[in-house]
């Protein structure tokens, strides 16, 4: 797992062919206007999907993770709580499905946990399970675009 802030986005271009492309639609303030769903970059090598949502309490939120996509999520606005922990040695719970690409894992002690808001931006590679849209303290209207890149 990787966190960072958008305005160094550049350093992370090296490590895969399409996180260029990715932060380069990131960077563009018309992707905020778009509504919910899915936008293809790059056929389903490379796509982003725009989300509404309010966050939920920590123990109603599952781990997951992904096996032929890494993840860059970014709030555009809100902010949640975003958990960690390595895939390794977990109980999965859901076994993988390769349709949806995910599987979900028993919660346990996690590793690292992550305040996201606007500005900041979080890469998942599949080795990293993750607990996505967990409230701080209350729940929250969040704005989310999730880029999905081909491993």
């Amino acid at each position: 797992m990787i966190v960072d802030r958008i305005e160094n986005a550049r350093l992370y271009a090296p490590l895969h062919k399409q996180f260029k492309k990715a932060f380069a639609v990131l960077a563009d303030p018309a992707l905020a206007q778009k509504p919910d769903g899915r936008y293809n970059v790059d056929g389903d090598d490379l796509y982003c999907m725009v989300q509404h949502y309010t966050t939920k309490p920590i123990d109603q939120a599952r781990f997951e993770s992904h096996k032929k996509y890494i993840d860059i999520q970014v709030l555009l606005a809100g902010q949640e709580l975003l958990g960690y922990v390595p895939t390794t040695g977990l109980e999965v719970t859901v076994p993988y499905d390769e349709a949806k690409d995910i599987m979900f894992y028993r919660a346990g002690t996690m590793t690292a946990q992550v305040r996201l808001e606007p500005g900041l931006f979080c890469i998942l590679f599949p080795q990293d399970a993750h607990l996505p849209s967990c409230q701080i303290t209350c729940p929250a209207e969040v704005h989310k675009v999730v880029f999905k890149i081909r491993v």
